[in-house]
């Protein structure tokens, strides 16, 4: 019998994704409803492009959750770094976050499924240190994989200013911890969970008020 718990971390997760797909697949049937209504061309060209931009934004956040989420073949098999990289990149591409990714030939061509997985999570968790943007560098290093998530107007005022880890974060990554009780924590607990399988552990860390890092180590 399932523990709840698991119960509880899945429903999380599912409730995690419907959000952040609601908007885009409202948007497009919003402009299906316009193209329906409306008989002006210059606001149906409008209705198009809302279609168009937001079946995209559907189909790039899907793209990236499949791969990080998605039970496609077996956890045994390898993830290829070029498609880590380019599912990364489309999904942050245009945003208020920018994606950095590691340079030409810095890779290995495959990584294990469960730590691309958690590279992925990884990164959609490290988006949430910038609330008013900023640059995500992926790096890999000496069997390191480290996230960097930096500010990218360090001279703005506010509390938002700057890089800042979330408790959500750190939270689900503490797997000491309680069991989420909130989807961004619960996806972390997954990131955590899946870079254990992988042979990593995960660590969180701020060496400014500008910069934050989530690195995953090789476990001794």
């Amino acid at each position: 019998m399932p523990a709840a718990a698991d119960i509880d971390l899945v429903a999380l997760i599912c409730s995690k994704l419907c959000h952040d797909l609601a908007g885009s697949i409202g948007a497009v049937s919003n402009g299906a409803e316009l193209m329906a209504e409306e008989t002006d061309p210059q606001m149906r060209d409008e209705a198009v492009r809302l279609i168009a931009q937001s079946a995209n934004d559907a189909a790039r956040r899907l793209a990236f959750f499949r791969l990080a989420l998605g039970a496609s073949g077996d956890l045994t098999d390898a993830m290829p770094g070029s498609e880590l990289q380019r599912v990364a990149i489309d999904y942050f591409a245009g945003g208020r976050v920018a994606f950095e990714p590691p340079a030409l030939g810095a890779v290995p061509g495959d990584v294990s499924k469960p730590l691309g997985k958690a590279l992925l999570l990884g990164l959609y968790g490290m988006a949430a240190a910038l609330p008013r943007g900023g640059k995500l560098r992926l790096i890999a290093e000496d069997g390191t994989w480290r996230i960097l998530a930096e500010a990218t107007a360090p001279n703005a005022t506010g509390p938002n200013a700057a890089a800042k880890l979330p408790e959500a974060l750190r939270n689900g990554l503490d797997s000491a911890g309680p069991m989420p009780t909130e989807p961004n924590a619960a996806l972390a607990r997954h990131a955590h969970d899946l870079a254990v399988l992988a042979g990593f552990s995960a660590r969180l860390s701020q060496s400014s008020d500008t910069t934050a890092e989530l690195a995953f180590q090789r476990a001794l």
